[in-house]
């Protein structure tokens, strides 16, 4: 009698890993370029470099006794490294912790606890970091750096052992990645990405920018971000440029498009006016064709952008633990974006009533919080049951962010509903107040925000970066836009104005409202 079939079976001969679609790119691609860096020294390697190194890596830490199942956390800047180590784990089956580089020794020791990884990797400027947890994290038996360093094991010992190369491990719903959120509401959460949903993230985003191996991306955004590494893996999917840039120098970033004919990056805030800034000076750009951001905040920065470059803009919604690629809308070069976003494949998007609890669809032209099913989503948080039961109630993921859907399906975002003003009994998002603001042509970026009114309970306050090479946009002009387009309980009664340094960014540029909230208002800055 033969072997029964387990479910099992059928699970693993019917799912995706994205170890299969690396291990597909490394025979298809072998001679063609896969990665780069702005750093010298460092690669380039082709597709069978990588694959041979990883394969060696992936022998090393084998032989250091990691098995499918284990995690190895990673704090590092983004170098070629990260690309071999998550090619190496993918075959293991192990799981990448990722590390914000930015975060307090105690987020770093929270995160480490409560995934408890055997193994962890840093690099020589981040060293001190990785030593000042050390003692705090008795899961890590071994502290790898990428540099020489004293009291770390060399991370290039593991690519020498001579270990025989172990055979793919990796099943579809093993944990691929545990990517952080940013934890504005409390300590970071772990977003646990399996194999198969960060496979499937790797297609969708392949499929969606019509990505060929003659695309290239610029990889300054950190590989422990969804942005930076759902990039990679379509980036590697298609056989295309890897470039890795440790920080988002505005030269750097036209130089490798020069250099490495690269044709995509993303560009967030903070990022996005350094680079309209620069001077592309006699650089050939030409195989630049788009980058991705946020349009909602600055129109008129991304229309200028455009203009200059010559190029498209994707105008992006998605979070970790959805993909960055949940819906996105195109604006040619110097177009001012619409802001309406197309739904991708592979996800079903549903616009609920938050108080509703049925999870009945809105009508169209009605906000609604935006709630997510299909296979790319996350697997839930890392050790944090009542948060998972929390975003999966109702069999769909809530993403905390409202929408409108249009007449011709696409979607408009509103806001987040944690950010939602409540203002003498009436609701005001701050998006609305935003993107009433952001079309004067002296207003670089805007940011609103509510404070706390004895009167209204709540009010709302802007705080407002003016555009250089303007005459500079006054308060009262602020307001009076706003009596223009809004209705008087959404006008602000604050208005601050900062320069683009001062304003408070995630490692992505992403504007953090909550520390510009916590700074509440000032009586000099009261407009009305």
């Amino acid at each position: 009698m033969g072997r029964v079939v387990t479910s099992a079976d059928v699970a693993a001969a019917t799912g995706l890993t994205l170890d299969a679609l690396f291990r597909r790119s490394v025979r298809v691609f072998g001679d063609r370029l896969a990665v780069t860096s702005d750093q010298p020294g460092e690669g380039p390697w082709t597709y069978a470099e990588l694959g041979e190194r990883a394969e060696r890596l992936a022998a090393g830490l084998a032989a250091s006794g990691l098995r499918r199942g284990d995690r190895v956390a990673v704090l590092a800047e983004t170098r070629p490294e990260w690309v071999e180590i998550y090619v190496a784990l993918a075959r293991l089956g192990v799981a990448a912790v990722t590390l914000n580089v930015r975060l307090h020794p105690d987020e770093l020791v929270h995160c480490v606890a409560t995934a408890e990884p055997l193994a962890l990797v840093t690099s020589g400027p981040l060293a001190e970091r990785a030593t000042a947890i050390r003692a705090r994290c008795p899961s890590v038996k071994e502290w790898y750096c990428l540099d020489r360093q004293d009291g770390f094991t060399p991370y290039a010992n593991l690519l020498e052992t001579g270990a025989p190369v172990p055979e793919p491990a990796a099943e579809p719903g093993d944990l691929h990645n545990v990517l952080y959120t940013s934890g504005t509401t409390g300590l970071p959460k772990g977003a646990m990405i399996t194999q198969q949903a960060a496979a499937t993230r790797a297609v969708r985003l392949a499929q969606w920018f019509a990505l060929t191996p003659d695309d290239g991306f610029v990889g300054w955004l950190p590989l422990f971000h969804c942005g930076g590494d759902e990039s990679l893996y379509g980036t590697l999917l298609t056989g295309g440029r890897f470039a890795a840039c440790r920080r988002p120098d505005p030269d750097r970033i036209l130089d490798l498009i020069e250099r490495d004919r690269l044709s995509w990056t993303l560009l967030l805030p903070g990022v996005i006016t350094d680079v309209l800034a620069a001077d592309p000076g006699l650089r050939d750009l030409s195989s630049w064709r788009f980058a991705i951001g946020y349009a909602n905040m600055m129109p008129g920065v991304v229309a200028q952008l455009t203009a200059k470059y010559g190029i498209a803009f994707c105008d992006a919604f998605g979070q970790t633990e959805t993909s960055y690629v949940l819906a996105h809308g195109f604006s040619g070069p110097g177009e001012t974006p619409h802001l309406r976003k197309t739904p991708t494949p592979f996800v079903e998007i549903r616009l609920v009533d938050p108080d509703g609890g049925d999870m009945a669809e809105v009508p169209v032209g009605v906000p609604g919080e935006c709630v997510v099913r299909g296979p790319g989503l996350m697997s839930g948080y890392l050790d944090d049951p009542e948060a998972t039961a929390a975003a999966f109630a109702g069999g769909w993921l809530h993403t905390g962010d409202v929408l409108v859907r249009n007449d011709d399906g696409t979607l408009e975002f509103v806001d987040r509903t944690k950010y939602l003003i409540k203002t003498g009994g009436e609701n005001v998002y701050p998006a609305e107040v935003e993107h009433a603001i952001a079309g004067h042509p002296g207003v670089q970026e805007v940011c609103a925000h509510g404070v706390a009114d004895p009167h209204w309970g709540e009010t709302v306050k802007v705080v407002v970066v003016r555009a250089p090479g303007t005459e500079p946009v006054t308060a009262g002009e602020i307001v009076g836009r706003c009596r223009e387009r809004l209705a008087s309980y959404k006008r602000p009664h604050y208005v601050e104005f900062l320069t683009a340094d001062q304003l408070p960014r995630s490692t992505t540029g992403k504007l953090q409202r909550h520390v510009l909230a916590e700074r509440g208002a000032t009586d000099d800055q009261r407009v009305g």
